[in-house]
């Protein structure tokens, strides 16, 4: 690509950057009680390139961060089972659930072992964030609804990002004409 083009594909692209993080903050962390998600977004607009930087494949990557996030569930029922201790139970609960969440790699569809810690990784972000009103399955399941909302907008910023970088990049290839 040519420097004019990669100048223009670098403008865009920081143009699509300044939309995800204004409507990102606009939405102040909606539908959750968390400030701006947008940490969220872009963590997963990275993550769509390391994800193989296709639908298919992110798609896949997709279904891992749900297991991700069911994986952190339980691991917050079952410390808060076990009295929350973070001496034990939370261990405990982490070293029990991590078994499980290793043979998910096992399976095809939700076997993208990366993504699965990424999306437990980030679901515990979001209780540091102060996503959390309480600890209700209503509760779990409105912040894992809304990170899946966050990964979803990094993964079509990511999307964006291709297609500019594929219209660019035709454009310059395409013969002239006489």
């Amino acid at each position: 690509m040519s420097l004019s083009r990669y100048t223009i594909y670098a403008i865009l692209v920081s143009l699509l950057a300044g939309i995800a993080t204004l409507a990102t903050w606009q939405m102040g962390g909606w539908p959750t009680a968390a400030g701006p998600l947008t940490y969220v977004s872009f963590i997963c607009w990275a993550a769509y390139f390391l994800f193989g930087a296709n639908p298919k494949d992110c798609g896949k990557a997709f279904l891992s961060i749900i297991v991700g996030i069911i994986g952190a569930i339980i691991i917050f029922v079952l410390a808060l089972a076990f009295g929350f201790s973070p001496w034990w139970a939370v261990p405990l609960a982490v070293f029990i659930i991590v078994i499980f969440l290793l043979l998910c790699g096992r399976v095809p569809l939700i076997g993208n072992v990366p993504a699965i810690f990424l999306g437990a990784g980030l679901y515990f972000s979001l209780s540091s964030a102060g996503a959390f009103v309480d600890f209700t399955m209503e509760q779990y399941l409105l912040v894992g609804g809304a990170q899946l909302f966050y990964v979803l907008v990094g993964f079509v910023a990511g999307w964006l990002t291709i297609q500019l970088n594929n219209l660019l990049t035709k454009k310059e290839e395409e013969p002239k004409q006489d």
